[in-house]
């Protein structure tokens, strides 16, 4: 997809929000977009049927409702899955802010229940996509009177394009399909193809059930480009002012056949998602130390394994490592990494201790992929080689420790810190044992993995001055409160002429300085670049829901580059 400028607006219809158990699955495709610096509008049908239902509803009581009365009762579908899904973003870990027609300021003029949109508050929505995703209900708006009104059977189409056109964003109508097909690719009678590029004309013509008449024509009195694709697709049609082409040699692509190590609380998490994903994944056995608790997250007795080599040995597209610690972890991603299988991992400790890994990678063409070790949910490997593409860098720094932004808080508020550590482990904020928290190391770990994405260097762990807030005592929150400060602790890596100077500690900040507003498990950092342009980018550091994000993003990409390839690998065949 092409790149206007940063915002991308997504709409997600009632054939993929087929009710709430989809919510998640829309949040993968936000957090894909999101965490590639993109800021996300997202456009939202109501679940399923509910349309069609509240209507059925309505003439039970009256054969011809009042077309006010039955707006405002539509506008109740679209207004609950909106609302849904911007609880499930922030569960996940992405910021999201849910607006309605009268806060996007969608102003429409027409009739009630079929009506044309004419405005939108660009400076609200410009100002809230500076520190969140943006959600929205589709075919509402509000009427010049201030009455509710409706766009139309389908409208939420023609609202995603109306913004895409006002914000200078670009399109994505996310469908149950990849795109628009010559003909019904489900249907077993005739063969159909996929358009890579089509026509307005043709879009109309051949768009059906998955793009509204409506908004086609929208798009093309403003001559305005729009994509539809689906969940986990890597192939896509564009709409446009083109000639139609039709895509060559093109393969569906298989499931991703995954082995899962490990059913804890991400692993578990993990294993949920894949297992509403089948489609996209195929999980191929599950290795676990404790089965019993895997039992307990769904999974069948007969993809439970306690071999856990053999089931890295096991044929499967990608090795997922859950397990954390040293060992076994590191000798069974080695033996992936051997047998040419891709890693993806959260393990902080094992990655930040041991280079050969990564090399090994290398050595074996293949790809160890870690986003869920440095932050959570919060992007800070994509954000960082994202500011490296624009230049070189010269400071990274952050928050990166959950744990201690709520014991500090805990002990700035007079709390003794034995008593602030058993409230976090009681919250889920700190682990069974909080050391690693509490002495900086788990912030130097994961500083470790972001100096080497940031200056391809690899510090050991001796190299960074570590001091923790496990030794601070009750004057530095004393002076710091006098001077209306807020302690915190800040990792950071540094370059000074020709080497580096990293650093984690508590650190006493400004009011407005950007880590004092961080809290709880939210993890921020702040990126340097050698012309002093600054990137800030923040996220859910920690929990069960924000690392299974990250780890199926991993996924995901791996899913779309699985089928590029295949699809790569089909067209040289028929040039052969």
């Amino acid at each position: 997809m092409s790149v206007e400028n940063k915002i991308i607006v997504l709409k997600f219809g009632s054939s993929v929000l087929r009710s709430e158990k989809d919510l998640q699955t829309a949040a993968h495709e936000v957090y894909r977009w999101w965490r590639e610096g993109r800021q996300v509008v997202a456009v939202v049908s109501a679940f399923g049927n509910t349309t069609d239902e509240l209507v059925s509803s309505a003439h039970k009581i009256c054969d011809e409702p009042d077309p006010a009365a039955l707006a405002a009762l539509l506008s109740t579908g679209e207004a609950a899955s909106s609302a849904l899904l911007g609880i499930a973003l922030n569960r996940v870990g992405i910021p999201a802010c849910v607006l309605d027609a009268v806060q996007a300021g969608l102003r429409t003029e027409g009739s009630g229940l079929d009506t044309d949109l004419i405005a939108v508050d660009v400076s609200r929505l410009t100002l809230e996509l500076q520190r969140s995703v943006v959600v929205l209900p589709g075919f509402v708006g509000r009427a010049e009177n201030g009455d509710i009104s409706l766009l139309g059977r389908g409208g939420s189409d023609l609202t995603a394009l109306f913004l895409a056109h006002r914000l200078g964003a670009s399109c994505l109508l996310v469908k149950d399909v990849d795109g628009l097909y010559t003909s019904d690719p489900a249907s077993p009678v005739t063969r159909a193809s996929r358009f890579t590029h089509v026509s307005y004309q043709t879009a109309a013509r051949v768009g059906g059930s998955v793009v509204q008449l409506k908004a086609v024509k929208f798009a093309e009195a403003h001559r305005l480009r729009f994509s539809i694709s689906s969940i986990g697709a890597d192939h896509e049609t564009i709409v446009g002012p083109f000639n139609d082409a039709l895509a060559v040699a093109e393969t569906k692509g298989e499931p991703l056949r995954v082995a899962l190590l490990g059913c804890g609380n991400v692993g578990g998490g993990v294993y949920q998602r894949l297992a509403a994903l089948p489609k996209l994944f195929r999980i191929v056995g599950v290795g676990v130390r404790n089965i019993e608790r895997a039992r307990q997250e769904g999974v069948p007795d007969s993809l439970i394994t306690a071999n856990l080599d053999e089931l890295v040995q096991k044929q499967s597209d990608v090795v997922v490592e859950l397990l954390g610690g040293l060992e076994p972890a590191s000798s069974l991603i080695a033996l992936a990494l051997n047998l040419g299988r891709p890693v993806v991992t959260a393990n902080k400790r094992l990655l930040a201790s041991s280079v050969e890994l990564r090399r090994s990678a290398q050595r074996n063409d293949v790809s160890i992929r870690y986003s869920a070790a440095v932050g959570g949910a919060m992007p800070a490997l994509e954000s960082i080689e994202q500011a490296k593409r624009v230049g070189p860098l010269r400071a990274i720094s952050g928050v990166l420790n959950g744990t201690s932004n709520f014991v500090l808080d805990q002990l700035a508020a007079g709390v003794p810190i034995d008593r602030a550590v058993k409230v976090a482990q009681d919250l889920g904020y700190a682990e069974v044992d909080p050391q690693f928290d509490l002495d900086g190391t788990d912030a130097a770990q994961k500083l470790i993995l972001l100096t080497q994405a940031a200056f391809g260097e690899s510090l050991p762990l001796t190299a960074i001055h570590l001091q923790g807030i496990d030794q601070l005592d009750t004057t530095t929150f004393s002076d710091a409160q006098e001077k209306r400060r807020t302690v915190r602790l800040v990792a950071e890596c540094r370059r000074v002429k020709n080497r580096l100077e990293a650093s984690v500690a508590p650190v006493s900040l400004s009011a407005d300085h950007p880590f004092a507003s961080v809290a709880g498990v939210e993890n921020r950092l702040l990126i340097e670049s050698e012309v002093g342009d600054l990137c800030i980018v923040s996220g859910k550091g920690a929990g069960r829901w924000p690392t299974t994000e990250a780890v199926m993003a991993d996924l995901l990409d791996l899913k779309r580059e699985s089928q590029t390839r295949e699809t790569i690998e089909a067209r040289e065949e028929c040039v052969a």
